[in-house]
């Protein structure tokens, strides 16, 4: 199987970690998510929670501009390699951090019954997320990856346990049938082991990025683009976004 041998390795360094005396819980979600949200008073609802969280509201930030961090989200279609509603949390859980900002770290696990790009792309674009919990806030910018979570859902009892559960709900909830199994994995607090885990990984972040240098290759090509800049840093990028939203527009008509 093409990816055995790199996730056994990834399991094997949360093991590792854990016998060096870091800190590791695993939670097993609860598929009935409707029981499991009677016991918070804390809103998990698609596309229905569009805040922004500032600082004086903010509780606890996870990543962020001088903090590590990062997001991977892999989807493969070797179920057997995925420990369907697991939640795996290396550091610490919420009620026991003290300090904030924290380096942070978010990995998903996605089974699919499709290898169709298109489809799998949209798997790893979290905004979702962030528009559908309750004082829960994603920001994203280049190579930066950062969370806010207010004081009051704290208060509330949000924990990783919650956030791991909302997640895999929400996932299901969006892309339905799409979603065979999903496992949560979150790093908190040591910043060597996120450079550890980076490096375990390297394969999937590869070919992640391959796929995305790809697909901005073909991109360029399309609209007969000559710069040799990142999209990101392109001063130009709101009028080819603006462009590329009408060819898919007319796509979708033409299909």
């Amino acid at each position: 199987m093409q990816y055995e041998p790199v996730i056994k390795r990834i399991r094997h360094f949360f093991n590792n970690e854990s016998q060096r005396g870091k800190n590791l819980i695993i939670y097993q979600g609860n598929p009935n998510f409707s029981n499991f949200l009677a016991n918070y008073d804390i809103g998990v609802a698609l596309d229905h929670y569009k805040e922004i969280i500032i600082q004086e509201e903010t509780g606890l930030e996870l990543g962020g501009i001088n903090k590590k961090s990062f997001s991977l989200i892999f989807p493969l279609q070797e179920l057997n390699l995925i420990q369907d509603n697991n939640i795996t949390l290396l550091g610490h859980e919420i009620n026991s951090i003290k300090d904030s900002p924290l380096d942070f770290g978010l990995f998903l696990l996605i089974g699919i019954g499709t290898s169709i790009e298109k489809e799998i792309e949209k798997l790893r674009q979290l905004n979702f997320i962030s528009n559908s919990i309750e004082g829960f806030l994603i920001r994203t910018i280049p190579r930066k990856f950062w969370c806010r979570i207010s004081s009051d859902i704290i208060k509330k009892g949000f924990s990783f346990e919650f956030l791991g559960n909302a997640i895999q709900h929400l996932y299901r909830q969006k892309f339905g049938k799409l979603i065979r199994a999903i496992e949560v994995f979150f790093i908190n607090s040591y910043p060597d082991t996120l450079d550890h885990f980076i490096e375990v990984s390297l394969e999937l972040i590869t070919q992640i990025k391959n796929r995305w240098k790809k697909k901005v290759e073909e991109w360029k090509k399309r609209i007969d683009c000559e710069y040799d800049w990142g999209c990101e840093i392109c001063p130009y990028q709101e009028d080819c976004y603006n462009i590329k939203k009408v060819l898919i527009e007319r796509e979708e008509l033409e299909n």
